[in-house]
């Protein structure tokens, strides 16, 4: 091939890796480069076949020289941010592709690709703008997949508050691909994450049970391909914003979660623990396995169980003696500082990032005698997972405060403060009362103050209620209650932030003024939206407010725990489920009765009292200064998850399948 030209040379690479001969492609590619080694497609080709090999890093940097000689080439910028995206690194890939198209605004494949990382990073506007002209075209024209574009277009849309568009952007999708699962699937389960009015949540209530029967009938697992499909498409969300609506769904997630563990069992049969020949005397294996091992908030609520478990204070004192072997399973990609003592404190650390198989497999191997999931519900892949009896005795616990719904999770490890007296009622699991709050919570540690009150636009003469929890959490038909307490109170302020999004924000905000003119007033004179804060910034607005109104339904547990660390008053009117009783269990844990509210009459009396009493609202902030250190580095609860395991292990069948 020496006496072609490079220009044929080249043409021969091409339709070698055209035709899957890469070892023949990256040869002539080779040669091209070694007579003329800036030679940019050859480098741009040569690319795309480590590409394809798998080896992503020297791809990256074969394009990425190609560019440096030619950056005017808006296919190479597209192909970089390929292999970017398979690298997981989704900010360089956007950018990429973002060149890709300003060097080429007719590259509808960049816009595609950008568009659906845009939907990704839950910037959904942008995503908005650059898939909406795609419909434009039809996939003759531009190799792009319609239905895929429809898909992407739903999510954003959903993101926005956008409901009627986003479930028209679905039904379009599916009857363009039928086979589209992720369409089918998002379709039947479609929530919003926050409701315009009581009316709007009732109607998506009643369509998700019907549509939830619907998914079922339509999902067969006769033939490898239909459990396949199956199992991929279960794995591409959960459905906890059901429980935002503020039901007992105790019913509902059983329907749901044993639909999920239908499909893995089909799909993994033979996926089951083994008995282990243990020694006497060897310690109990247990794991804690979690999507959350990172800085969120809850890896918070379940270190201080891998860090003091093998304490043993079960008989109420130290022991020496290793009564356990901690092993703790990481099951995201996303590591931190917080991943790095979830690996100190455990005995054995495993990463794996993303695999239900190679998690099962690794957790079998491992033989287990109590396995321990802590947020089952929100991740996918934690649900599958779940559905498995990969250890002889399984448990979940309130860092997602609602039932499994799983016949494999034997136990419910929760709070004695948090549940109400019929709680067993609401979950499949056997709910077990650990003392106090039930978790070994961290006292935050508390930066110096650097944003004041005139940093965050709040009035220095008000009265500032902080409510800062995600808009989710405020149900409509409780909006009335900061219109009521500002009527009584004239110079309030309530802090909102806008999470999840800003477009969620602002029809929250519609909420608010329909609210408030009920009662004569002007919302924008009491109300404040504030964009999320990184945690300098969100402590700081907890040390600007007087006093933090806890919202009813679903309670604050990170939020409330952190107010309390600087020193500010929580007032609270518990719910019947746990999840709309964590803040009362916090103010129970410090004796501080007299910010619990009977009833919501109740809730804002005590907000106005608060508000419009100086002396009062100093008191309170006293006590909770004086008591708030009984919530933090609680060894009891610890031993009494100690003590449970070591009983729960002598009992024979101690695990219910």
């Amino acid at each position: 091939m020496s006496d072609l030209t490079p220009t044929d040379k080249l043409l021969a690479g091409i339709r070698a890796q055209q035709a899957g001969d890469l070892r023949q492609a990256e040869a002539i590619y080779s040669e091209i480069l070694a007579d003329f080694p800036e030679h940019a497609d050859a480098l741009h080709l040569l690319g795309t076949v480590a590409q394809v090999r798998g080896d992503s890093e020297l791809a990256a940097a074969l394009i990425a020289e190609a560019i440096e000689q030619h950056p005017e080439v808006a296919l190479y910028h597209h192909n970089l941010g390929v292999v970017y995206e398979s690298l997981g690194q989704l900010e360089e890939a956007l950018s990429c592709y973002q060149q890709s198209l300003k060097l080429n605004p007719h590259a509808a494949g960049s816009a595609f690709q950008a568009g659906k990382i845009l939907v990704n990073l839950r910037r959904s506007e942008e995503a908005i703008a650059l898939l909406n002209p795609l419909l434009e075209n039809s996939d003759e024209q531009t190799g792009i997949p319609l239905a895929q574009v429809h898909l992407n277009l739903a999510i954003a849309c959903r993101d926005q508050g956008e409901h009627a568009v986003a479930l028209d952007h679905l039904e379009k999708a599916m009857a363009l691909d039928p086979q589209l699962e992720q369409a089918r699937w998002f379709y039947h389960l479609y929530l919003p994450a926050v409701y315009r009015s009581e009316e709007e949540l009732n109607s998506f209530r009643a369509r998700f049970i019907e549509h939830l029967d619907c998914l079922i009938e339509e999902t067969p697992l006769e033939t490898e391909e239909q459990r396949r499909r199956a199992l991929w498409a279960s794995g591409l969300g959960t459905n906890h914003y059901l429980q935002y609506q503020g039901y007992n769904d105790l019913d509902l997630q059983k329907k749901y979660a044993q639909f999920v563990q239908r499909i893995v069992n089909a799909c993994y049969p033979d996926w089951r623990y083994l008995p282990c020949q243990s020694q006497p005397g060897d310690p109990l294996r247990v794991g804690f396995a979690s999507a959350s091992m990172r800085a969120c908030s809850y890896s918070r609520l379940s270190l201080g169980w891998v860090k003091y478990l093998n304490a043993n204070w079960a008989d109420g004192q130290a022991n020496s003696e290793r009564k356990f072997q901690v092993f703790a399973y990481h099951l995201d990609p996303r590591t931190d500082f917080m991943t790095d003592r979830y690996r100190q404190y455990a005995d054995v650390f495993r990463h794996i990032p993303s695999s239900l198989e190679d998690a099962a497999q690794q957790i079998l191997q491992d033989q287990l005698d109590i396995l321990v999931y802590l947020e089952i519900g929100l991740s996918p892949l934690i649900l599958q997972l779940a559905s498995l009896r990969l250890a002889p005795i399984q448990c979940s616990t309130w860092a997602h405060p609602v039932t499994s719904g799983l016949s494999t999770i034997d136990y419910f490890l929760s709070s004695d403060l948090m549940e109400p007296e019929n709680a067993q009622e609401h979950y499949s699991e056997t709910l077990i009362r650990l003392p106090h709050l039930g978790t070994c919570f961290e006292k935050p540690v508390l930066p110096q103050q650097k944003r004041y009150r005139e940093d965050f636009g709040l009035r220095e003469d008000a009265v500032v209620y902080l409510t800062c929890q995600y808009l989710g959490k405020y149900l409509p038909q409780y909006d009335y209650l900061f219109a009521a307490i500002a009527q009584r109170v004239p110079n309030a302020q309530f802090v909102f932030l806008a999470l999840p999004n800003a477009a969620i924000a602002r029809q929250f905000q519609q909420r608010l003024t329909r609210a408030f003119s009920l009662y004569g007033l002007n919302a924008e004179d009491h109300c404040l939206v504030l964009p999320g804060l990184d945690h300098q910034d969100y402590l700081d607005l907890n040390r600007c407010a007087d006093l933090m109104l806890d919202s009813y339904g679903w309670s604050g547990g990170i939020t409330t725990l952190e107010a309390v660390a600087v020193g500010l008053p929580v007032i609270t009117c518990p719910g019947k489920l746990t999840r709309g009783r964590h803040t009362h269990a916090i103010l129970k844990r410090m004796g501080l009765d007299s910010l619990i509210a009977s009833d919501l009459r109740c809730y804002e009396d005590l907000a106005v009292k608060l508000g419009s009493d100086p002396e009062f609202r100093h008191h309170m902030t006293e006590e909770v200064r004086q008591r708030r250190d009984l919530l933090f580095e609680d060894r009891e609860c610890v031993a009494a998850l100690a003590h449970f395991f070591l009983t729960l292990t002598k009992k024979p069948d101690a695990g219910r399948d």
